[in-house]
């Protein structure tokens, strides 16, 4: 499975991995995208991504299942569990994230991938709602 950004060429990517919290709690459900701020050894820039469990933990892919990132600076979006989303008006309301968390160019989360195994913990607070 291949999940690019700028390019489908592989390069080296290193494990990471992490939880995700909202206001110091594990968010349920959502997902993370890591795109690279610089281009790689490459040349070419790429786009890892992860699913977030109901316990707040992901676990990046880049080329293939688990594989990481690219090392280099990242900036990270977060989105929520599409899965949440009902037109059921007794539902309870999804958890919110703030949209500036939801596109590259408005998240200020931004993170460096060593060329190790990483654990990058992401904090989002609902109440930072500055650009």
């Amino acid at each position: 499975m291949l999940l690019a950004g700028c390019s489908d060429s592989p390069e080296k990517t290193y494990p990471v991995q992490g939880v995700v919290r909202l206001d110091g709690k594990p968010l349920e459900g959502g997902s993370v995208l890591f795109e690279s701020i610089e281009p790689g050894s490459s040349g070419r820039c790429y786009t890892a991504r992860a699913t977030i469990d109901a316990e707040g933990r992901y676990r990046l892919s880049t080329f293939g299942n688990y594989d990481g990132a690219v090392a280099g600076r990242h900036r990270a979006v977060v989105l929520p569990d599409q899965s949440q989303m009902t037109d059921d008006p007794n539902a309870p309301l999804p958890i919110t994230i703030p949209i500036k968390y939801s596109a590259p160019d408005t998240t200020d989360l931004e993170y460096e991938v060593q060329p190790h195994e990483n654990a990058i913990n992401i904090d989002l607070h609902s109440d930072d709602t500055s650009k």
